[in-house]
């Protein structure tokens, strides 16, 4: 037995006897043992209720602590993707984008609120952002190619993201997870990226419409985390904004 179960009876041994003193001196001083069976028995009663009571109570402050613990590790890992991968992935499609002007707003972010982050992601939650890559068929080729290297150098990455049990609680992130992956299995079975027609083409299109519309949603949802938790962090962020194609991480003011 360890010292920490010891501990346990021995405490529970002197509450024992701390009870029986107390009570068997009231009965010895005051000479009425009814009344303090009467007085035990009546407040047996209520230690189911007070049991119950205390049980529900405790378990919702629990699962509620437990949940913001994890959704705050989730939001830490959110952090990690768009260092690993996220950012680079709004430059590549953001830069070809025909439709580039409808996030034109998320140039000027330097000197937004909470409130601004949540009216942004109000309207735009269940709005399909409109993406379309303006490509020359010149240079799709090396365009894709560019992109199926960054996704290939970054499939583990994504692939340990996804194997996160605690990532189902968030259902927006995994969809741009598994969208990531579904892209990078299209121009990976495709080894010969010379070879991809107009039609084919388009349909790798809606597969990168499909990722920058979930992207640009978590990365508002993003900088709206930092600024709220680590507001030292998203000064980085304005300054290296993806969606603002002169951006420049030295600090100029």
């Amino acid at each position: 037995m360890d010292s920490h179960n010891r501990w346990k009876i021995k405490f529970s041994i002197v509450m024992v006897i701390a009870i029986i003193v107390i009570y068997g001196s009231n009965i010895l001083i005051l000479k009425d043992p009814e009344h303090v069976v009467s007085y035990i028995w009546t407040h047996l009663g209520f230690i189911p209720v007070d049991i119950l009571i205390v049980a529900f109570v405790l378990d919702e402050i629990i699962s509620k602590k437990e949940k913001e613990a994890m959704m705050e590790k989730l939001d830490m890992i959110m952090s990690t993707f768009f260092s690993e991968i996220g950012n680079d992935l709004i430059k590549q499609l953001s830069s070809v984008n025909q439709h580039k002007a409808d996030t034109s707003y998320l140039e000027s972010i330097k000197n937004w609120t909470d409130k601004d982050y949540e009216n942004r992601l109000k309207e735009i939650k269940n709005v399909n952002i409109a993406f379309k890559a303006d490509v020359a068929p010149e240079d799709r080729e090396e365009y894709l190619t560019n992109m199926r290297n960054l996704l290939v150098s970054k499939r583990e990455f994504i692939v340990g993201l996804i194997n996160n049990p605690n990532l189902l609680e968030k259902e927006e992130f995994s969809g741009l997870l598994n969208a990531i992956l579904h892209l990078d299995e299209e121009l990976e079975h495709r080894p010969d990226l010379s070879k991809v027609s107009d039609v084919d083409f388009n349909h790798l299109n809606g597969d990168m419409q499909r990722i920058y519309n979930k992207l640009v949603h978590e990365w508002i949802y993003y900088l709206k985390y930092l600024n709220k938790h680590y507001p030292y962090m998203i000064a980085l962020i304005i300054r290296t904004n993806p969606f603002d194609e002169t951006a420049d991480a030295y600090v100029k003011e």
